[in-house]
């Protein structure tokens, strides 16, 4: 993909617009800046026009609250197409339980591993980009601030976040059926980088 593409300026824009509200004090900027940094490394690994959409699109679905999802999803089909919808439903990670309840993060991540094995190879594309981000801004704040730093972002502490990027590494292995192997070459290459950094921070 390059130069400008409008759809995806669209996609942008809107969750500019719908994804902002739900931003943690503790983490604002990091928040806003995820869907664009996802957006980017998909690009890297040659992510069609349909997957960087999706790829945007499924950091709005994750954080509207249960009960604003179904008229969000109807936005998202009436501007972006029912295909776009679809693959970002299929990338979402749950963060809400039938009732309309928060998932803790253990739950969410158990949910997500069962997902990885069934999602399609776009959707799959958006949650290795997701996790290649989230491993890499994990070992910037380890680096920069220490490891008591992850929370605030969202991140897993010390060995929790090796245990959670093996058990992905290992769902990601076993998809036979998925092409961008190289995704998971670079999240493997993250994932030691990040354990070299918890051993330089005492949490390893």
């Amino acid at each position: 993909m390059r130069g400008y593409n409008d759809r995806i300026n669209h996609a942008m824009a809107f969750a500019a617009k719908y994804r902002a509200p739900h931003a943690p004090a503790a983490a604002a900027m990091s928040f806003h800046a995820h869907p664009a940094n996802v957006a980017v490394i998909l690009a890297r690994h040659d992510a069609d026009e349909l997957t960087l959409v999706a790829g945007v699109l499924h950091h709005v679905l994750e954080v509207t609250p249960y009960v604003d999802r179904r008229d969000l999803e109807h936005k998202i089909a009436e501007k972006f197409g029912s295909v776009a919808l679809a693959v970002a439903r299929d990338a979402a990670e749950p963060y809400w339980d039938d009732r309309g309840e928060p998932l803790g993060w253990a739950q969410r991540k158990r949910e997500l591993l069962g997902q990885l094995l069934l999602m399609s190879p776009r959707a799959l594309d958006i949650c290795c980009a997701d996790e290649i981000h989230q491993c890499g801004t994990a070992i910037g704040v380890v680096d920069r601030l220490g490891s008591e730093y992850l929370n605030p972002h969202g991140l897993p502490h010390g060995p929790g976040a090796l245990s959670w990027y093996d058990d992905v590494l290992d769902a990601l292995e076993r998809r036979d059926d998925w092409p961008n192997r190289g995704m998971r070459l670079e999240l493997s290459e993250l994932r030691r980088a990040l354990a070299a950094v918890l051993a330089r921070d005492g949490q390893h």
